[in-house]
């Protein structure tokens, strides 16, 4: 049911990469085999396709004059990701959650100052998703937004390990208990995309490259009087 729930975007993005695969990269297959054949098209359509995919995802990995780093696919951003809601103060892997709102915990400065509109739009998108998680379980169709919840109170802290944490109350706008969560900043990994295309693109060319060479060096042997093999139709 989740996997059909998929918004209509996602399924156009698949069709527009399946078809790009079959126009753009099947029909220089096509060809190929025609003078080639099918195990030689495919060794050419392979290396080239990985040799090309290897500048570009080094291009994202690396940059160049004119473009940035992992300006192609990007991984998880930085974001505020909640670990822990309760009513009040509560125990979890940061000791710092047991002593909210007191000391460390304080106000946004000016270092933090720029974070708190973050934080509360975690903190809402949290108790949003909650909330819609209760309402499915109870039959209820309603649907709420995070901006039907309030948040106030938002303080910083810094964990023993250096992990930056934050806290607010949350609460249903029109009425409902207030809530405590507790968030940590969590860096992300943007530029893992552009490795893993990276790394899958040498991968496959140096898999490639060396059935490319011997595919090659057998028809060059039968082209200069080797025994063909069997012909037994069209490629």
């Amino acid at each position: 049911m989740r996997l059909l729930a998929l918004p209509p975007t996602f399924w156009e993005g698949v069709a527009i990469t399946v078809s790009a695969v079959l126009i753009f990269i099947g029909s220089i297959y096509v060809l190929l085999t025609a003078y080639v054949g099918r195990t030689m098209a495919y060794l050419i359509v392979a290396v080239s396709l990985f040799g090309w995919m290897i500048i570009l995802s080094s291009i994202w990995a690396f940059g160049a004059p004119g473009t940035t780093k992992n300006y192609g696919p990007r991984g998880t951003e930085p974001h505020w990701q909640v670990f822990a809601a309760a009513p009040q103060a509560v125990q979890s892997r940061y000791s710092q959650t047991a002593k909210f709102p007191g000391p460390p915990w304080h106000q946004p400065d000016a270092v933090t100052k720029a974070s708190a509109d973050t934080v509360s739009t975690a903190i809402q998108t949290y108790l949003m998703q909650k909330a819609n998680e209760e309402f499915e379980k109870q039959g209820n169709r309603t649907e709420l937004d995070p901006e039907d919840f309030t948040v106030e109170d938002i303080e910083f802290a810094t964990a023993d390990d250096g992990t930056h944490l934050a806290a607010g109350r949350g609460f249903y706008s029109l009425g409902g208990p207030a809530v405590t969560v507790f968030a940590y900043h969590d860096t992300g990994n943007v530029a893992a995309p552009s490795w893993g295309f990276l790394g899958a693109s040498l991968f496959g060319f140096f898999v490639h490259l060396p059935l490319l060479d011997r595919a090659e060096r057998k028809r060059k042997a039968i082209l200069t009087g080797g025994t063909a093999p069997p012909w037994y139709g069209p490629a």
